[in-house]
């Protein structure tokens, strides 16, 4: 019994030995993105790299705005618009009160802007048509 709490011992170490993972300064911003080391290292982005995905956004700039700093197809608005899409929303319809299409609306930039990243806030929506 001795010699099996000796081994157990032996191959488990001791307590300042273990590996806890990487490890980080929470004042520290290596690449100057505006996000610390350790957020960075949470949100799976590199602490190494201003632009983590390669869009030309700064990984701090895009998680500000609502845009994934891993996902180099989504970026910042350039009118400033959040990315509030809390990607659960389905079309139920267009009575009063239903989720309606996620209907792509252009901005005064003249870019697209789905209209489900307006999702949780009020907007006025000033429309016209033409026949």
């Amino acid at each position: 019994m001795m010699v099996l709490s000796l081994l157990l011992l032996a191959c488990s170490g001791t307590p300042d030995q273990v590996d806890t993972g990487p490890t980080c300064d929470a004042t520290a911003d290596g690449d100057a993105d505006g996000l610390s080391d350790c957020d960075e290292l949470e949100l799976g982005t590199d602490p190494a790299s201003e632009d983590s995905d390669g869009d030309s956004y700064p990984d701090g700039a895009e998680l500000d705005c609502g845009a994934d700093p891993l996902n180099g197809e989504e970026v910042c608005y350039t009118c400033g618009w959040y990315r509030g899409d809390p990607d659960d929303l389905v079309s139920e319809g267009s009575a009063e009160g239903d989720v309606v299409e996620n209907i792509p609306l252009t901005d005064q930039c003249g870019e697209e802007v789905p209209l489900w990243d307006f999702a949780g806030e009020y907007h006025i929506l000033w429309m016209t048509a033409a026949w």
